[in-house]
């Protein structure tokens, strides 16, 4: 990462909801044709990355917190009656507690549908507020963007610009997106080039015998998805390391009948290295997690 605390949209959506549909159940419930149930699955799995289930949801809500007060998050999202997402928003407040100051990470994302894109705009702030209770913004950041498609409508890349300031420095950055495809019709790598220092990557995608996704890995984030017997998500270990190593272990506990997750609990570790005296920081924070749908 380029600052401390700077946010892709990439790593913003891997944090922000678990999101899935089935384009089986929406070419066969809603009169929509499999080619166009299956290009909105595609398009879907690159905003979320998660498994198709046996129903034709329109709406899902999904709420964080911690009991620390160390992370809320709240996401809405709705799609229309063939599975493709109309829109997305999501909020999350991540607040860290180091020596005498809490650390305050505000994210915000809002995608939209826009003709035959999508158009994202997203907000992140970070601030310190010391033990006077005195709010000091260090640095915030503004992106907006889209997602663009093919002749298919399958998405082909996005394209964005940002603007950060820190300590009153202002700098403009642009970044570009493209998503690539196995013989199956699969995610299979994104690649992102940015004149951002250290926020181009790639990521790749890892399936097992049955088309799940069983990791998503890059550089600086890996992520493993276990399921139970019967096939249904059981949770992810995600470990994401910039300036701290940050492991997210979210395990689910209760599904609906579609075998979607309803409740879920959620164990964060965050480690701080201290080069100096070698006496590492060790900070760990458990949160509840709860889905609702709409059909």
């Amino acid at each position: 990462m380029p600052l401390p605390g700077v946010c892709t949209l990439r790593k913003l959506l891997l944090l922000s909801l678990m999101c899935t549909f089935s384009y089986n159940v929406y070419a066969g419930e809603n009169n929509c044709s499999a080619e166009t149930a299956a290009i909105n699955a595609f398009n879907n799995f690159i905003f979320t990355q998660e498994q198709p289930f046996n129903d034709s949801v329109k709406e899902m809500k999904m709420h964080i917190k911690s009991s620390d007060d160390y992370i809320e998050s709240n996401a809405y999202v709705k799609f229309d009656d063939c599975g493709r997402l109309l829109m997305l928003e999501n909020s999350k407040v991540v607040k860290s507690r180091i020596k005498e100051k809490i650390i305050v990470n505000a994210f915000n994302i809002r995608i939209n549908k826009k003709d035959e894109g999508w158009r994202y705009n997203m907000t992140f702030k970070l601030s310190d507020i010391d033990r006077h209770g005195v709010d000091n913004i260090l640095m915030t950041q503004r992106m907006h963007g889209k997602f663009l498609t093919g002749k298919n409508g399958k998405i082909t890349k996005s394209e964005d610009t940002s603007y950060a300031t820190l300590s009153g420095e202002r700098m403009k950055f642009k970044a570009e997106t493209r998503f690539l495809s196995d013989d199956k019709g699969r995610l299979s790598k994104s690649d992102r080039v940015s004149t951002q220092p250290n926020d181009s990557s790639n990521t790749r995608y890892f399936y097992d015998d049955k088309d799940r996704l069983i990791r998503n890995q890059s550089d600086s984030t890996t992520e493993e998805y276990t399921y139970t017997e019967d096939g249904k998500e059981s949770g992810s270990t995600m470990i994401q390391t910039f300036f701290t190593t940050e492991t997210t272990v979210t395990t689910c506990k209760e599904w609906n009948k579609f075998g979607r997750c309803t409740r879920a609990e959620q164990d964060i570790t965050v480690l701080i290295e201290n080069e100096k005296d070698k006496k590492d920081s060790v900070y760990k924070h458990h949160a509840d997690i709860d889905y609702e749908y709409v059909y």
